[in-house]
């Protein structure tokens, strides 16, 4: 939760728990009102900006794997044969893991 709305949340429970309320001053027949604040929605440039970013993760991860093998915890599975990603002399290189 956010702090700082906790922090008031807090602060108003102490005000009104120990401050006194004149039931008897209050006019009564009043309508209560109150406003809300205007919606933060979110803009169509925004939501385009998500889409791009959305599909372009999905594309690289899909330009990076391996076609036909899918990963598992640090390995890639392959028909069954699983190979791990390792670094020589800065290139990639995937060796086969014994079981």
């Amino acid at each position: 939760m956010n702090m700082k709305a906790l922090t008031l949340a807090a602060a108003a429970f102490s005000i009104g728990y120990v401050g006194e309320i004149n039931m008897s001053q209050l006019q009564t027949g009043n309508p209560v009102s109150f406003s809300v604040s205007e919606a933060k929605a979110q803009t169509a440039s925004q939501n385009t900006a998500r889409r791009t970013a959305r599909r372009t993760s999905r594309r690289v991860n899909r330009r990076h794997s391996i076609s036909g093998c899918t990963p598992y915890n640090g390995y890639y599975n392959c028909g069954g044969v699983y190979y791990q990603a390792v670094t020589e002399n800065g290139t990639t290189v995937y060796v086969v893991v014994k079981n």
